[in-house]
């Protein structure tokens, strides 16, 4: 299994880069790096061609948000699982890693966590297994592009939880400030 680290939005609510705040006293693509390559054989970056820094960046060929960005991982390497892990999740440590690896069902498409907050699983932090390509290229071909919508009408393994703050995403100043303010965070 493989690990892709979404990096390649453009931060527009932000008004910064923000695989590059710092939570954990690196930039955050690097923090994720760290943490995927304990549980992964390999991790890549997924992001615009313009936002190429490594060996390990897959450029998204697609532009269609994050369903671009797995889609051009599995057209990189499409007989591998992808951990899909976006930038924008600082909450997300070791403890989360483990429970979505320990509950990876390799008999369905995808393992994900249900997401309390929007009722569906998170596409965001999800395990999508080599047998998600076609329909995914199928799902695209017919003008579809949310990876939510997809597995939700896909037989997936679906994680529940007491604890989901790690599925915060940070999207502008007040909510980095405010998640860099709790004590979680080091």
């Amino acid at each position: 299994m493989n690990a892709l680290i979404l990096i390649g939005g453009k931060s527009s609510r932000m008004g910064t880069d923000k695989g590059l705040l710092n939570y954990h006293g690196k930039p955050q693509q690097e923090y994720l790096f760290d943490l995927a390559k304990k549980y992964c054989t390999e991790v890549y970056f997924s992001c615009r061609a313009e936002q190429q820094f490594s060996e390990q960046s897959i450029i998204d060929t697609y532009s269609l948000g994050p369903m671009g960005g797995i889609l051009s991982a599995f057209d990189f390497n499409p007989n591998t699982a992808w951990l899909v892990v976006a930038c924008d999740m600082p909450l997300i440590d070791e403890n989360s890693f483990q429970t979505l690896i320990n509950h990876r069902n390799k008999q369905k498409i995808a393992t994900a966590f249900l997401n309390p907050e929007t009722n569906a699983p998170d596409p965001l932090f999800t395990i999508y297994e080599s047998k998600a390509c076609p329909l995914l290229m199928q799902y695209v071909d017919k003008g579809n592009r949310s990876p939510k919508n997809f597995l939700q009408n896909n037989d997936i393994e679906i994680i529940t939880s007491i604890n989901f703050s790690f599925l915060t995403n940070v999207n502008t100043k007040e909510e980095f400030e405010q998640i860099k303010n709790q004590s979680t965070i080091e």
